[in-house]
């Protein structure tokens, strides 16, 4: 299990699939990993092992920080540019907690997915 963060633009509410057919569920699910696909060819997907982050995010403070510490890992987060502040913030405390490369690098890259943006 692992966290994606993608940056892209606000996307209109979408509608229930409660209703929906089987193939405009299908159809839904491939224009989702269509999206996903090509976020992760311009550089604007990080995929997060939950057991690399988890131990970061502990260390700098867990939910006590503003933006990561309420993000659920079973929905999608939605933050704008004003929560970019905040959300800067995070990742200055999560650099400053890193105790191996492997969190230096998660952290690091997740300097750099907030500089795309």
């Amino acid at each position: 299990m692992g966290l994606l963060l993608v940056l892209r633009p606000p996307q209109p509410r979408p509608k229930s699939l409660r209703r929906a057919t089987r193939t405009q569920r299908r159809e839904r699910h491939r224009a989702d990993a269509e999206e996903w696909a090509a976020a992760k060819e311009r550089g604007l997907l990080l995929e997060v092992s939950v057991e690399e982050l988890l131990p970061l995010m502990n260390a700098a403070g867990g939910n006590q920080l503003p933006i990561l510490g309420q993000l659920d890992p079973w929905s999608d987060g939605v933050l704008s540019r004003e929560d970019l502040p905040q959300l800067d913030a995070d990742v200055d405390r999560l650099e400053a907690a890193a105790g191996n490369d492997v969190e230096r690098g998660l952290a690091a890259a997740l300097r750099a997915l907030l500089g795309c943006w």
